[in-house]
């Protein structure tokens, strides 16, 4: 059965006793870890214990195929529960697995262990994948990488577990840092709640200040300022931000995401500028509001962008996006070719 979504939150939360297996896939391998983790706890509550959990690699089947069906298949050494934990880098045993997920699902009771899978990003053709999301005592659940609404929402909700507030400013300027993987977001806020003492005063509040302080990338540069640079034309300090922040080892693809939504928020207030109303109103009419620190840089980039450009632009973000997610591709060059360009353009309009 493929799971996504609350009915995915629901069955990790109480997982039906009818199941066998479970596949836990996609680009987000720390989700894939803490969700596996979260799993393992409920199927085996003493899963440290040797003799009850065994650990497979793809690289085990290849040199004995028959290694995972023996596993599933032998009686607990001391009549416990057992569960067997594969861990998937490459899928050429594809079909002999699905093969016997098909097996099991059939027969429910001839196996002896749950079975909890490992994986990175699967296609919908991964014989694997269609194997678990066809079956009955099988699941599926895809693990991507959290939108940004859902990471404010972590990071509101977690710091507000320790009594902690954070300002708005804070939180635009942190989600970007934290977008690509869930296990370091997870890190990052439990990291910053302890800056703040674990909320013992009572009116500790994360303010802009801390984010650069703390945050991973927050201290080389940050993806707000990359943008803002680029946008304003300003190549060489667009350039250097965009340098320091890979060697500070922030993701591209969070300087992409960031790109795009300058983009987006500009092309809206393009839009409201054209249909005939004044500035002052093509600001207010965004949500979340323009912040009053970054005010004038917004008015700046709409006199310097016309709507077509600004729509050019976003093109241009895209087919980026498309080259990044083509396999081994130079992700750090393509984006920073992007920000040359853009930066070039707005740096003749000034």
């Amino acid at each position: 059965m493929k799971l996504t979504g609350t009915r995915a939150a629901r069955f990790l939360e109480k997982p039906p006793s009818d199941i066998v297996g479970v596949l836990f896939f996609g680009p987000d391998r720390g989700l894939v870890k803490s969700r596996s983790a979260a799993l393992t706890q409920k199927f085996m509550p003493n899963a440290d214990d040797a003799f009850g959990t065994t650990i497979l690699t793809a690289d085990d089947l290849s040199s004995d195929p028959a290694r995972l069906a023996d596993e599933m298949s032998a009686l607990s050494l001391l009549g416990d529960d057992r569960l067997v934990r594969l861990r998937l880098d490459h899928e050429r045993n594809g079909a002999a697995i699905s093969k016997l997920i098909k097996q099991f699902d059939t027969e429910p009771e001839k196996a002896e262990a749950k079975l909890i899978i490992e994986a990175g990003d699967m296609t919908p053709r991964s014989a694997i994948r269609k194997a678990c999301e066809a079956a009955g005592h099988f699941a599926s659940i895809g693990c991507y990488a959290a939108s940004a609404k859902d990471l404010a929402d972590q990071v509101k909700s977690t710091l507000s577990d320790h009594n902690i507030n954070i300002n708005p400013d804070a939180l635009e300027h942190w989600v970007p840092l934290l977008e690509g993987d869930h296990a370091l977001a997870a890190n990052e806020i439990e990291k910053m709640a302890l800056y703040k003492g674990y909320g013992k005063n009572p009116d500790a509040v994360v303010s802009l200040a801390d984010i650069r302080a703390v945050a991973a990338g927050g201290q080389s540069a940050s993806i707000d300022s990359i943008v803002m640079q680029t946008m304003s034309g300003d190549v060489e300090a667009a350039d250097a931000s965009y340098r320091r922040a890979m060697s500070g080892k922030i993701n591209p693809v969070s300087v992409l995401i960031g790109l795009q939504r300058h983009l987006l928020r500009l092309i809206e207030a393009s839009m409201t500028l054209e249909s005939g109303e004044n500035m002052g109103q093509a600001l207010r009419s965004l949500r979340p509001p323009v912040f009053s620190m970054q005010e004038d840089l917004f008015r700046r980039h709409l006199s310097l962008w016309p709507l077509t450009m600004l729509r050019r632009a976003l093109i241009q973000s895209q087919k980026a996006e498309r080259e990044i997610k083509t396999a081994a591709a130079p992700t750090e060059a393509i984006m920073g070719r992007l920000i040359l360009a853009l930066a070039s353009y707005a740096g003749k309009r000034t």
